[in-house]
Order: structure tokens, then C-alpha cells, then sequence
């Protein structure tokens, strides 16, 4: 909407309701009557609450015993481990190099077999690479 429309309908509704308001008669009020008391039974007061009464006797000793947390001092949770002495890798390759190896191998293969399929010849230096890469010792 555009604001020189807005305008001139927000002055529309202003000047209607100020006609409609004039031409209105006062409502007349009901004649008051004189106040209505509730009389409610008398409660008394509730008293505010107080702390319970404190023994001057030891608390009673539980059937098991005290817990060991309370009768020996230290810390509740053990410290960090030490660093204990270094051991030098395996020349066995663990299980996910293995996969890891095992995967690789597949993906090479299966580029392989798709320059095979869209006939690239043995001679693309691309298909070399992947056969490179599939014969060396270390990808079996």
C-alpha cells in the first residue's frame, strides 16, 4: 500500500469515529447500592516455622562402620597415570592398516577396470601409474 493511501484512510477512520462518538448519547448508570461486607470466621495467624531442636548428643555410629572416604585422607579420584616407557612400533601392520592397505588396493583396481571399460590403452600414463602403484610390495 502506498503511504500518501495509508494517510488518507487513517484520517478516514479518525474523522468517523470522532462523528460516531458525538452522536452518541451518555449511557445511563445503574443506581448504586451501598457495599456488600462478607463477614469470613476469625483464623488465627499460622506461626512461623522454627528450626528443629539440636542434641547436644554425638550422632549415632552406623551398624557397618564409617565409609573409607570419610576415615582416610587423600584424594577422592587417583591422579593421572605416568607416562610409562615407549615401545617401538610393530613391523606387523595392526588390523586397520590392513584394511586401510586392502582398501586402497581395491580402489586402484577398480580405476583399472574402469580405463579398461572405456578402452584406454596400457600405454596412458595414468593407467602406468595405477599399475605402478598395484605392484609394488608394499600395497599386497
Amino acid at each position: 500500500m502506498r503511504p500518501q493511501a495509508a494517510c488518507v484512510l487513517l484520517v478516514l477512520i479518525g474523522v468517523t469515529t470522532a462523528a460516531i462518538a458525538q452522536t452518541k448519547a451518555p449511557t445511563p448508570q445503574p443506581p448504586r447500592s451501598a457495599p456488600t461486607i462478607f463477614m469470613t470466621p476469625f483464623t488465627a495467624p499460622t506461626p512461623t516455622p522454627q528450626a528443629p531442636p539440636t542434641g547436644a548428643a554425638p550422632a549415632p555410629t552406623p551398624p557397618n562402620g564409617l565409609s573409607p572416604l570419610l576415615t582416610q585422607p587423600g584424594p577422592l579420584f587417583p591422579g593421572p597415570r605416568r607416562a610409562g616407557p615407549t615401545y617401538p612400533a610393530s613391523p606387523v601392520p595392526a588390523p586397520i592398516d590392513q584394511q586401510k592397505t586392502q582398501t586402497y588396493r581395491n580402489d586402484l583396481l577398480n580405476q583399472r577396470f574402469q580405463l579398461d571399460r572405456q578402452g584406454v590403452s596400457p600405454d596412458n600414463e595414468r593407467y602406468r601409474e595405477i599399475q605402478r602403484q598395484l605392484n609394488q610390495p608394499s600395497s599386497r
